[in-house]
């Protein structure tokens, strides 16, 4: 009976092989747009780091990790009432670096600058009563 009924399982088995193998794959537009549209979208996974004003947050080793920092503007970041950055040169009284060549004719617009104020100088007549 055992060798009955493997015998009847192989014919049958036989007889569908032929109709699978003769299947063809349907290529068509809408079939390929029907199996890219069954494919579903991975889910969006949410950043593991976010960042608050003034924190960042992370999770690491199973918990939720935040660091606060202090929120506060620092010395000249900020533009002040004339709406112009501040200019760190003035500032700190360091004069801009200028090239070699440039040292004499600065020399002589600053003796010309000096020159002008005395003459205006000795124009100016202070009145006193």
């Amino acid at each position: 009976m055992k060798t009955s009924t493997a015998t009847l399982v192989l014919f049958a088995a036989l007889a569908a092989f032929p109709a699978v193998a003769q299947e063809k794959p349907d290529y068509s537009r809408e079939n390929l747009q029907r199996f890219v549209a069954a494919i579903p979208e991975e889910p969006k996974h949410e950043r593991n780091i976010r960042f608050y004003l003034g924190a960042v947050e992370f999770g690491a080793m199973g918990q939720r990790w935040r660091f606060a920092y202090p929120v506060m503007p620092f010395s000249g970041t900020q533009l002040t009432t004339s709406r112009q950055w501040p200019d760190p040169f003035s500032l700190t009284g360091t004069a801009i670096a200028t090239p070699r060549r440039a040292w004499r004719t600065q020399r002589k617009v600053d003796s010309e600058m000096k020159r002008i104020e005395k003459t205006e100088r000795a124009k100016i007549k202070v009145k006193t009563k």
